[in-house]
């Protein structure tokens, strides 16, 4: 699996440098290789239930953005808009 540590970086809001890059990409691919294995270990090692991941699915909404968005406190272009938690 191909991780694009910079991306996920830009988007944190992150600067990485290539050493750290590597590692990072390093350890999050080890990460998902070991949730990977979940099922496989949970089947063998746990007397219960057979365990599988399921793929994500994308589903239409019944409601229209307009809808889920009526109620919301604030909205801006088109999406929910809240208070920045985290300074750059």
């Amino acid at each position: 699996m191909d991780i694009n540590i910079k991306r996920i970086a830009e988007l944190a809001m992150l600067e990485v440098n290539e050493d750290e890059s590597e590692k990072i990409s390093a350890e999050m691919t080890e990460m998902i290789n070991m949730v990977s294995d979940l099922p496989k270990l949970c089947n063998e090692q746990c007397n219960a239930i057979e365990m599988e991941l399921r793929e994500d699915e994308v589903i239409s909404s019944e409601y229209s953005r307009e809808e889920l968005l009526m109620n919301a406190p604030e909205t801006y272009n088109g999406c929910f808009s809240v208070p920045r938690t985290v300074k750059h």
